[in-house]
């Protein structure tokens, strides 16, 4: 058995097979980066020669991992953590030297939340780089696999690395065009109605908080969207009737007409969620206090 010499490993060919793992894409891994194909795969045929594993391989168009790859990747993640952590009790100032994010969020906490923040801090001179993924219903595989750094969301993700912090609360309420028709005035009226839903990639709906609060018998949506931006142009000139956050009608349903729920729900209450690997670093608390404190002005 070859013996490794684990001082040649390095933390910038470790990060590259970790990203590379998620994008399943060398071009793709490159551009998140910052720098060229040839670069990631001379850091991946470094590693390569140092495990003594092709652990990335080429299969038709695309690649995939082998299994040697596959295990790698927590102990990885754990060493990169290591390593991370060594650097947490720096100084930190926002506007000094760039910052960047990975965050899933759906359309509509994305757009509620961070075109205003990201105005404050351009202001206070600070250089931060932002980039969203859909968070749909979010696995916890989202941060353990550092697919992402911080989830917006009504229903966080849960287990012994992920922490969690309570954003605000909300109530479900009724949108419609109001030159079109008057909002339901029954429980069995809203059952009755066409209706638009949200229904995510995986296949997951936002109706599922009133299913679960409200008990409600509702019938095939006439209408599935796969995001909140898709509501306006179906509900403009239309009976149909769509169920969300009250806080949509600042963003995507502005000038929606919305009235309160004709049975009784319960608050949803938006989270914030992230890893063990970024709960102590300072950049990521400092973001954490500046979406909080916004949030706070607005909801």
């Amino acid at each position: 058995m070859k013996n490794i010499d684990f001082l040649t490993l390095d933390g910038r060919s470790l990060r590259t097979f970790l990203v590379v793992l998620e994008e399943m894409s060398i071009s793709n891994a490159a551009v998140r980066l910052g720098v060229t194909q040839s670069a990631v795969s001379h850091l991946l045929d470094k590693l390569r020669l140092t495990l003594g594993d092709p652990l990335i391989v080429r299969a038709g168009r695309g690649i995939v991992p082998t299994d040697r790859a596959i295990a790698l990747r927590e102990p990885v993640q754990t060493v990169l953590e290591g390593l991370k952590a060594l650097t947490d009790e720096r100084l930190f100032d926002p506007a000094i030297g760039q910052l960047e994010y990975r965050i899933a969020a759906n359309d509509f906490q994305r757009d509620l939340i961070f075109p205003g923040l990201l105005r404050a801090l351009a202001t206070e001179g600070v250089d931060a780089f932002f980039r969203f993924i859909p968070a749909g219903i979010p696995a916890t595989e989202l941060l353990r696999h550092a697919r992402c750094q911080l989830i917006v969301t009504p229903f966080p993700p849960e287990g012994p690395d992920i922490y969690q912090s309570r954003l605000f609360d909300d109530q479900v309420v009724c949108f419609f065009d109001g030159g079109v028709r008057a909002a339901p005035a029954s429980k069995e009226e809203f059952c009755a109605a066409e209706y638009i839903e949200v229904r995510f990639d995986d296949d997951e709906t936002a109706m599922q908080v009133l299913h679960k609060t409200a008990g409600l018998d509702l019938k095939k949506p006439r209408l599935s969207v796969p995001n909140f931006s898709a509501l306006p142009a179906f509900l403009e000139g239309s009976d149909l009737i769509s169920a969300q956050l009250s806080l949509m009608g600042i963003v995507s349903l502005r000038g929606f007409a919305s009235a309160p729920l004709p049975f009784e729900t319960g608050t949803v209450t938006m989270y914030m969620a992230w890893h063990r690997r970024d709960h102590l670093d300072p950049a990521h608390q400092w973001l954490r206090k500046r979406i909080k404190a916004f949030v706070d002005g607005i909801a």
